[in-house]
């Protein structure tokens, strides 16, 4: 069972998953869009915009977002 509530994510093939991973951190980064036609997912965050891939790892630990 996943830990939405933990500070570190490791990003699946459940893009649901992550995306409820991501609202249980929504301070730690400005903006999320899912592209429906591509079904790509993008956060914006303070180091800038990262595309977020099967395999990253992501971490709220810091206040911000960081990912792999």
């Amino acid at each position: 069972m996943k830990d939405f509530q933990a500070d570190t994510y490791i990003v699946d093939e459940n893009i649901a998953d992550t995306m409820s991973w991501l609202l249980q951190h929504q301070d730690c980064f400005d903006e999320l869009h899912f592209d429906v036609q591509q079904q790509e997912l993008t956060v914006t965050h303070v180091a800038g915009v990262d595309q977020i891939r099967v395999g990253m790892y992501l971490t709220a630990k810091y206040g911000i977002l960081v990912t792999s």
